[in-house]
């Protein structure tokens, strides 16, 4: 059998390596429905995607119908944001619903404390089955997290089943992942613009389909007695902006808006990309041409991703599982895409922490009539309300008390919940406070010796670009200083995990040690039911 073909007896041979997992144990309690009543949970993550890079948000370039059907057949929650504009502590927010700075997780070095509760465990005590395709990116890295399936973007998870740069060195040889056409680089000498370039293999072979084909292998071959929860995390449309054709040549740079440089980044530039060590000339961009070039790259890459979710989202429609089957669409934080003359994520500007979030109920179920009616929600939500709407979705809201600090979007949705958050907090370093008017900004100390101000504070309604700082003007003093005293409240407030009886919980050292060799399974692919 090569690499590329799949058999059932493949698929129970992973399985055969998940049963030495500890068995999961049900906490079910009178009137709570069956484990195999309740909804599925397919939850599709993306990794640096700004809340507006879809169609369906307004944008008049980038191309993602089936996102935006998505949209169309559940509800978009317009003004979404990450309480963490930086991967891991993103991640764990996501799956504690808990603030960073609470979980502990405060940077993408950064394990969290002791004791944190994960959605994929509580699940999986709840009955159902679970798998990953893709990326996690939480620490230690060699953990299981909960999931019975881990099929890695890199060489994280437990090594069971075999990664993605494993399938690509059998496919193609050694350090074939990043191997780009030569010649297809028009900035090589650049920090930054080097990230760009052609890959020479089919777009089959690329990471993002080869996530989805897991994934829908997974679907094919679960255990059809058990509810399922599929977390399908992709890296792309974060950088590096390499791509497989058709996608390379999708969008053209000189359609691409330039971004307005302040003259600062001219200036700082290139002093950050001299002293590159710390990857501040990567973070800074001050070259119209390069930016529209990763422009186009970068909304390549959303429409990849919007294919994909398209062939994810026709598997679950072609096996009758759509009315059965919560769909959860949302990335881990934003790009700010030449914004303020800035690239990537990590600041508390709108492109770096504002992110997309869809949600669409099962069809068959009794929120289908409110969730699944198009509707746009302007309200503030947090990705830490992600996990207790899952949560009550399936018919097992989160235990009460302050653990759990996100709120369930069922009653926003539904227009029951008559107090909602006047407020909504990230933090990565630097802190900032949103309300529905103003955002607050507190620089951290590393920022400042950059130049700017230890604050900044924007009036979103008038100035929703960011432009103008009003921390000095007098006649939003008295604004300023009720958003400082809401920031530092915030901080102080921590409390301890929630405590769910006979779960997994993350755990109080890192491993020192590094994961023994295993034997790799032979891969699967559903190249079968993939459309051009």
């Amino acid at each position: 059998m090569t690499a590329a073909r799949s058999t059932r007896r493949d698929f129970l041979k992973w399985s055969s390596l998940a049963a030495v997992m500890a068995p999961a144990t049900r906490f079910l309690r009178a009137g709570e429905p069956a484990a195999a009543s309740r909804p599925n949970i397919l939850f599709i993550m993306v990794d640096e995607m700004r809340w507006n890079a879809l169609g369906c948000a307004g944008h008049r370039i980038v191309r993602t119908p089936n996102l935006d059907r998505l949209a169309r057949q559940g509800t978009r929650f317009a003004t979404a944001y990450t309480c963490a504009p930086i991967c891991v502590p993103s991640r764990y927010s996501f799956f504690t619903s808990r603030y960073a700075h609470v979980h502990g997780s405060t940077d993408n070095g950064t394990p969290p404390r002791p004791g944190e509760v994960l959605l994929p465990v509580l699940l999986k005590q709840y009955g159902y089955q679970t798998a990953l395709s893709g990326k996690l990116h939480f620490l230690p890295s060699q953990q299981e997290y909960g999931f019975d399936y881990f099929w890695s973007f890199s060489n994280e998870g437990p090594g069971k089943l075999p990664s993605w740069p494993q399938y690509m060195d059998a496919r193609h040889g050694r350090a074939s992942a990043r191997r780009l056409v030569p010649g297809s680089q028009p900035f090589p000498d650049d920090p930054l613009g080097k990230d760009l370039g052609k890959l020479p293999y089919p777009k089959e072979d690329s990471q993002t389909f080869w996530i989805t084909d897991r994934a829908i292998d997974f679907l094919r071959q679960r255990d059809k007695q058990k509810p399922f929860f599929l977390f399908v995390s992709y890296l792309d449309p974060h950088s590096p902006s390499q791509l497989c054709e058709p996608y390379w040549s999708m969008y053209d740079a000189g359609d691409m808006p330039s971004p307005r440089i302040p003259e600062s980044v001219r200036k700082a530039r290139p002093e950050a990309v001299r002293n590159d060590a710390r990857g501040g000339g990567r973070h800074l961009i001050d070259d119209e041409a390069m930016a529209r070039a990763l422009t186009a790259a970068y909304y390549a890459k959303v429409t990849m991703v919007d294919d994909n979710v398209g062939r994810l989202l026709e598997q679950v429609e072609s096996m009758g599982l759509s009315d059965d089957t919560i769909v959860v669409f949302t990335a881990d934080h934003g790009n700010m895409l030449g914004d303020h003359g800035r690239w990537f994520k990590g600041v508390m500007y709108e492109g770096s922490s504002r992110i997309p979030l869809l949600i669409r109920a099962p069809r068959g179920g009794k929120l289908a009539a409110d969730l699944n009616r198009g509707r746009v929600i302007e309200e503030m939500v947090e990705n830490i309300d992600v996990m207790p709407t899952l949560m009550e979705m399936i018919g097992r809201p989160l235990p009460s008390g302050r653990g759990f600090q996100g709120t369930s979007l069922v009653n926003l949705v539904t227009g029951k919940e008559t107090a909602w958050k006047t407020a909504i907090f990230a933090e990565r370093g630097s802190m900032m406070i949103r309300t529905t008017r103003h955002k607050l900004i507190k620089n951290q100390a590393r920022d400042l010796r950059q130049g700017g101000s230890e604050y900044e504070l924007y009036d979103l309604v008038r100035d929703p670009g960011e432009d103008v700082n009003l921390i000095d003007d007098p006649a939003c003093a008295s604004i300023a200083a009720e958003l400082k005293a809401r920031l530092e409240a915030w901080q102080k407030d921590c409390p301890t995990p929630p405590v769910v009886k006979g779960i997994w919980t993350t755990p109080a050292e890192t491993p020192a040690t590094e994961r023994p060799a295993k034997a790799r399974p032979k891969q699967s692919s559903s190249r079968a039911s993939r459309k051009k």
